[in-house]
């Protein structure tokens, strides 16, 4: 107990790393083995887009313009919501496969920086605390229920991190009136993840207004408030340029929805199974909690402050309303992405209460009889860790694979955790009364916390490990394409996480995260292509639509000879997986007929075939039709009524299966398309999904159409001069807009592709220039952008309006003969946000020189102004995040 407290700086984060590395070891978890701790959104989202960020990094992709991603997005804001951590440049050092190894040691080193930062604070504000007592506290945060339920969303780790420092710069402010440390740690919270900084907003007025009631004199509480909210306002500023865009792409996104129906919907209790875990797995801060309410006067007036707020913040944790609101109102998952911070405060209590026993029991009793009980309790607590592994591994691991728990795994989590916490409290009060020394109580600490972060890391790191072998093929696929072309490459179906398609590099129409644009996903949608939830992919579709989008290749497994008139355009196969030529190509743009593009701002209310025949028409300035729409030939066991614009089919039976049968009589050369749809949402199960299977000649196509993955417009495959049987088996009674099987003519489609005019287009950074003919001067460029507030253009060195059409595609109107074009995005809100972001730096800067020199007498002229807005905003917040979400539930 000699070694001096900086020490505990090495010891926390050591010793945080020799407990994940032995789970590692155990479950073969590189680096002792092939298994990688990623899955969930760390295999959908966060491995792909460092994948996306080590190209940017490297010169592959640009920052702003991002055509990896849904037809071509900024990537500034996939950055701040996921990647915006310094252990995302890591990537640099490895090549993309390796990113899965990678993140092993990226939790490895974000937990030991949690324990670090832990450490800190622990220092600073429990001075009383030993080393040894420093460090396992440090080391309970780094292994809490939050990091073992939501690692895989690993930059939210890096929020974790920075939360103690930010209670120390808090501390600093309030104590000292000295802020540098609070707008600094602000700053960075709010940089490195722009979502879970609105609960972090939450929590600082929550806890500054309970802070400012309990701990300071009323006479000191302006100056106080007047000084909170000017550093804070400094920290916005400062970090402007990452808010203010990011702000503006989440607004347009598919996640935004309505508050209300969001908080009526579900049930009063949160899913308890899933959100108490995460609270309760720090069985200290639970034995100090319980000691804290029972303590009577021993509470003093900080440590009721720490109180309050722990209890401010577990009330979400079990009202699934006020839950939702902390969250912005809804989540898909993860339902406690704040529960750091009442973990944190629960360790706070835990710190006060240790700190004060060290300060009360200088001459402790000891004896072997309290060193035996402590032994009892350590031993209960091993010994139900290992009879839960050994014989319920199963139930407990449930987490891991469906990101819910159940009531099997809640009971024995519970189990083990009340275990540890009695362990906890024995333990506590055995040194509080002077049964225990500082030495041993220290030891029997650190035996009880490692035991936990075994336990836990067990359950929902090692059960996580799967084989990074299986990304193997999928990987190999990256830099097989010979072509320097402006091209898009798709998926047949979805083979793999669709983000991974411009993680190998390619341009794809894929994308999956937050930040997916809702007008582009509906877009998508209407055009045939799979969509569900906020995911966008690139299987469905037409031929035609693959053509005026520039999917000129396509992934398909290695077995298939390629579809349509692709047979034998193979380009490159490995065992599993194939990338073919999709033809007929066209490049990147196309000149077409319009004096007013702004009249072709919006796809028609119609069916997705109507919606081809409308694109194709508006594009190559035709009457004709592209697709042909085919009544049924017989229908058996079901009813098919069209009114009112909608499809109504009704089984006879419904024990049985319906039948509508086509026989189809091809004329020329065809491709038959098969559609089921109903309306635009991203909704996670459309009502529509598993209605039918599909068989072309006798071959099964599809057994469960339409699904999550696949519930685009489904290719039955190309045909010239035969009659075609198509059976659709209806497995239950559809309603639904769209419905049938239609033929596009593929003549039709060459001939028009043949009379376009070409284009030569390329990106440089973020702007996309060539060169177009246009035959006149009512034409224009349509560009298969995705559309987003920020694009700028010139035609021939002049400024040119940028026009949006067909929902979520871009035009620029041209003029007669060649035309130079030069298309360029900065994301809406970067420019001023930039601005604003030096405009603090500098206000900061000068705000704290002279705060130094104590010359801010305009700072008290605030002070009572200041508290009277920021009691409304502490009224306002409590009243939105607590009151109003629970009565929108219980009245509705």
């Amino acid at each position: 107990m000699q070694m001096t407290k900086k020490r505990a700086f090495v010891i926390a984060p050591c010793a945080v790393a020799a407990i994940l590395l032995i789970v590692y070891a155990v479950c073969g978890l590189f680096p002792f083995g092939s298994g990688t701790i990623s899955w969930c959104d760390m295999n959908q989202q966060v491995i792909p887009l460092l994948m996306d960020f080590r190209d940017i990094l490297t010169g592959g992709a640009d920052f702003f313009l991002n055509m990896q991603n849904a037809g071509g997005m900024s990537f500034w804001g996939v950055f701040l919501f996921f990647l915006s951590s310094p252990f995302s440049f890591l990537v640099l050092f490895v090549k993309k496969a390796q990113i899965y190894f990678l993140v092993n040691l990226l939790l490895i080193l974000k937990m030991a920086a949690c324990s670090v930062s832990a450490c800190f604070f622990f220092r600073r504000c429990f001075p009383r605390l030993a080393v040894l007592q420093n460090c396992v506290l440090s080391v309970m945060y780094a292994f809490c229920g939050y990091t073992m339920f939501y690692y895989q969303n690993i930059v939210w780790l890096d929020v974790m991190c920075l939360f103690p420092l930010l209670l120390v710069g808090l501390d600093r402010l309030a104590r000292e009136q000295r802020p540098a440390a609070y707008i600094l740690v602000l700053s960075a919270v709010l940089t490195v993840n722009f979502y879970l900084s609105y609960m972090v907003a939450v929590f600082l007025v929550l806890a500054s207004g309970v802070y400012l009631l309990l701990c300071v004199p009323k006479e000191e509480r302006g100056s106080r408030t007047a000084l909170l909210g000017v550093a804070t306002i400094l920290a916005a500023l400062i970090t402007a340029v990452v808010w203010l865009p990011s702000l503006r792409q989440y607004l347009v996104s598919g996640r935004t929805e309505s508050l209300i129906a969001s908080l009526r919907a579900g049930s009063f209790l949160t899913r308890l199974d899933t959100t108490v875990p995460v609270v309760v797995s720090t069985g200290g801060a639970a034995a100090a909690l319980v000691l804290t309410l029972f303590s009577g006067n021993r509470i003093r007036t900080r440590l009721r402050w720490a109180l309050a707020v722990l209890l401010l913040t577990l009330v979400p944790v079990f009202v699934e309303p006020i839950n939702k609101m902390w969250q912005t109102g809804s989540y898909q998952s993860f339902p406690v992405r704040y529960g750091y911070i009442p973990v944190f405060f629960g360790l706070i209590l835990l710190a006060a209460d240790i700190s004060r026993s060290n300060e009360e029991n200088l001459r402790p009793a000891g004896g072997a009889f309290p060193a035996a009980v402590a032994f009892v309790a350590l031993g209960a607590v091993l010994l139900s860790a290992g009879m839960l592994l050994r014989e319920d591994y199963s139930e407990l691991t449930v987490y891991t694979r469906t990101l819910w728990g159940d009531g099997t795994s809640f009971r024995f989590l519970l189990l083990f955790a009340l275990t540890a916490a009695l362990a906890y409290l024995i333990l506590l009060l055995l040194y509080r009364y002077g049964r225990l020394g500082k030495a041993v109580f220290s030891v029997f600490l650190c035996a009880l916390a490692a035991a936990e972060g075994l336990f836990y890391a067990t359950v929902y790191v090692g059960s996580a490990a799967n084989d990074a072998g299986y990304y193997t093929d999928v990987m190999d696929l990256a830099d097989r394409i010979p072509d320097d072309g402006l091209y898009r490459v798709k998926t047949e179906k979805k083979y793999f996480d669709v983000n991974l398609m411009g993680g190998l590099g390619y341009r794809s129409l894929s994308h999956y995260t937050s930040l997916t644009s809702k007008d582009y996903m509906f877009a998508m949608k209407k055009l045939g292509y799979s969509s569900y939830w906020m995911e966008v992919n690139s299987n469905g579709g037409t031929e035609f639509t693959d053509a005026v989008l520039a999917n000129r290749y396509v992934i398909t497994r290695a077995d298939r000879s390629g579809g349509g008139q692709n047979a034998g355009s193979t380009v490159y196969a490995n065992r599993s997986y194939a990338i073919r030529k999709n033809g007929p190509a066209m490049p990147f743009g196309l000149v077409m007929p319009s004096n007013d593009p702004s009249s072709l701002r919006d796809l028609p209310d119609t069916t997705r075939f109507g919606i081809q025949n409308h694109l194709f028409r508006a594009l190559f300035g035709t009457d004709k039709s592209l697709m042909t729409e085919y009544s049924p030939s017989a229908l058996n066991n079901v009813a098919l009524r069209q009114t009112g614009g909608r499809n109504y089919l009704t089984l006879s039976d419904s024990f049985s299966e319906g039948t509508v049968l086509y026989q189809i009589p091809v004329k020329g050369m065809q491709t038959l398309y098969f559609d089921c749809f109903d309306q635009l949402s991203n909704s996670l199960y459309e009502h529509i999904n598993s209605s039918f299977s599909i068989a072309v000649n006798g071959v099964t196509l599809e057994t469960d159409y339409p699904t999550q993955p696949d519930n685009g417009l489904v290719n039955l495959g190309t045909f010239r001069d035969e009659t075609v049987t198509v059976r659709i088996g209806v497995l239950r009674d559809v309603d639904a807009k769209s419905f049938g099987v239609a033929g596009l003519n593929v003549e039709t489609l060459q001939s028009a592709e043949r009379g376009a005019e070409k284009t030569q287009l390329r990106q440089e950074g973020n702007r996309i220039v060539g060169t177009a003919n246009a035959p006149d001067g009512e034409s224009c460029l349509f560009l298969p952008l995705n559309w987003a507030e920020g694009y700028s253009a010139r035609v021939n060195g002049k400024k040119a309006e940028v026009f949006r059409v067909f929902d979520s595609f871009l035009a620029v109107k041209l003029q007669k003969g060649a035309n130079t074009i030069e298309i360029s995005y900065v994301p809406d809100g970067f420019p001023a946000g930039a601005t604003l972001s030096l405009l603090g730096i500098l206000l900061a800067v000068l705000f704290v020189r002279r705060l130094g020199r104590r010359r801010c007498g305009w700072l008290r002229r605030l002070e009572t102004p200041a508290l009277a807005v920021f009691a409304f905003l502490c009224a306002a917040v409590f009243f939105f995040v607590y009151l109003f979400p629970a009565a929108a539930y219980l009245i509705r």
